[in-house]
This record gives C-alpha cells, structure tokens and sequence, in this order.
C-alpha cells in the first residue's frame, strides 16, 4: 500500500443487488477525496425470496451468501484498512433476521449493520450529492427492491427523508406476478404508491427543489432505453407511454425495448409503476439520474471519518 493512504471498503447489501465498493483515500490535505479502485455488483434478488410470513427462504438467503462468499475473496486481496457492511429493507423487514444474519457475517468475515429507513435515505442522499454535484435544493428518489426512499434537502442537508414501504421488486411479485401485464394492474401499482407517499406530499413541496434526481437500478435502466431511442428527456409523458408499450406487450417476458437489458426486463413493471406513483403525487414533470446511491453515500462518511 502507497504510504500516507488508507484503504476503504463499503459493501451495500441491497434488497436486490448487493455491492462492493474499494477504494483508497490520502491522509493528507485538507479535503481528501477517495479514488475508486475497483466496484463489484452481484444480482442476488433477497426481497424475492419471501414468503407469506415474510420470511426469507433458504434459496435467497444462499444467494447472498454466495454473493458475499465473493465479495470476502476480493476483500483479502485488497486488504483494506476499514470495512463497512450495511443492509438494507429486506433484512430489515425480514421476520427470520436473527437467524439470517450470522450465516451471511460468516460468509463476509466481517459484521453487517441492519440500518434504518431514515438512515438508509440519509445515506442515500449523501451518495448523491457526492456524486452529482449539484447546487440548490434536490429531490432524490431511490427506488430498492423493497422499499423506495424520498429525499428532499439542500446538499448534505436532508430536510425530508422517508423510506416507503414499496419497492420494484416486492411490486413486481404483488402486482404482477404471473408475469401478465394490464392496464388495471398497472392503475393499482401506480395508486398503491401514490398513497404511500401522500401524506408527506405537502412536506415534500414546502421543502422545494431545483432538480430531481434518481438513483439505482430503475432509473438507470430507464436512461439506458432512453438514450438507445434516442429520448434526450426523462419526462412523466415519456414513462407514460412507455407503461402504454408496456400494457400493449401483455406480458413481461415479452418486453422487449432497445436498451432494456434481461436482467431488469423481470422487475421493470414494479419499478416504474412505484416512479410514476411517486411523480404523479407530488407533481413532477422531469426527473434526471445520478450515479451516487447508498454505497457512495456510505464511502464519504467513511472518508469523513479516517480523516478526521
């Protein structure tokens, strides 16, 4: 290791994929930054895995312990000074936690942190704003696999935080599990999440924004079939014609927009039904995307931290 560095691993153990972020940062100057040496993603689908008790089967648990068996493999080979492991709603909310959560620190080697709602969306925001860089006041949406956080602030100044209870992947297996797609099923997603978040719908536009900004797995993959069809704006018409493309495919293995890779194409519909919910409620017309998400997020306080 270069002398004057410390090395960093943040590990984000989401409902849907898990990530693996290293990174090293210098213990000089006054504003150190961290250089990113290396970002790992595995698709491990954990919110899939519940039951009607809500409880996590052993498939779901096994992926995550392979997943984290992989990720233990390049921790020893960087060999970083700190390791930061956090997850996020569906160990949160899943009934078999206490019994979960040993076997997947075991497969790691290092201990994991359940975080919050609230904390979730803190860091959440902070990732953001690391990495978008933007000025005045934001609204960043996070939509997960099993819950979708809401945050409205200034940067590094959250005023409204609230992680709802919704997320593409527990959708899509609620509202469309079959894998048939329909107008109506689509209306009940789309209210569902409308009414989670209208009793904060006030809170959300007193606090203002200057730009709205998306962060994880749906936006990006909205981006990407955007950009391959050549859509400059991320608009609400845009998303509700692509819902309207959606409903007239009549089934999710039929989904076949450029840009939409397969790994997204099963949990596109629960994604983008929470989005339109959450656009529609509090009345946003344009929304951009930001490649800062929680493990960022949780990469700045770390530096923060070290370098105290």
């Amino acid at each position: 290791m270069k002398p004057g560095y410390k090395r960093l691993a943040a590990i984000d153990m989401g409902s849907n994929s898990f990530h693996l972020l290293l990174a090293e940062v210098s213990m000089r100057g006054f504003y150190p930054k961290p250089r990113i040496v290396a970002r790992y993603k595995h698709k491990v689908r954990l919110a899939d895995g519940f039951n009607q008790q809500f409880e996590l089967d052993h498939d779901s648990v096994q992926r995550g312990v392979e997943c984290l068996h992989s990720f233990a493999d390049q921790l020893l080979r960087f060999n970083p000074d700190v390791v930061c492991a956090v997850a996020t709603a569906a160990l949160r909310k899943a009934k078999n936690q206490t019994q979960i959560l040993p076997q997947l620190e075991q497969a790691l080697g290092h201990p994991i942190s359940v975080i919050s709602g609230e904390r979730e969306a803190e860091l959440i925001f902070s990732g953001v704003c690391a990495a978008a860089e933007q000025k005045g006041n934001i609204l960043v949406i996070d939509i997960g696999g099993a819950s979708t956080e809401v945050i409205a602030g200034r940067p590094l100044s959250p005023s409204v935080l609230n992680s709802f209870d919704m997320g593409c992947v527990v959708f899509q297996n609620h509202h469309f599990a079959d894998g048939q797609i329909t107008r109506q099923r689509f209306e009940h997603a789309v209210n569902q999440a409308r009414q989670q978040v209208s009793s904060y719908t006030s809170a959300y536009q007193a606090a203002g924004w200057d730009h709205v900004l998306g962060a994880s797995g749906t936006f990006r993959a909205l981006a990407e079939i955007a950009m391959a069809e050549g859509q400059t704006n991320l608009t609400r018409d845009w998303l509700a014609q692509l819902i309207e493309r959606c409903v007239q495919t009549q089934q999710v293995e039929r989904l076949n927009f450029v840009g939409l890779r397969d790994d997204r194409k099963a949990i596109l519909c629960g994604g983008i039904a929470i989005l339109m919910g959450v656009l529609s409620e509090l009345g946003i017309d344009v929304f951009g995307v930001t490649n800062g998400a929680l493990r960022e997020g949780l990469l700045a306080e770390m530096v923060a931290t070290e370098t105290a």
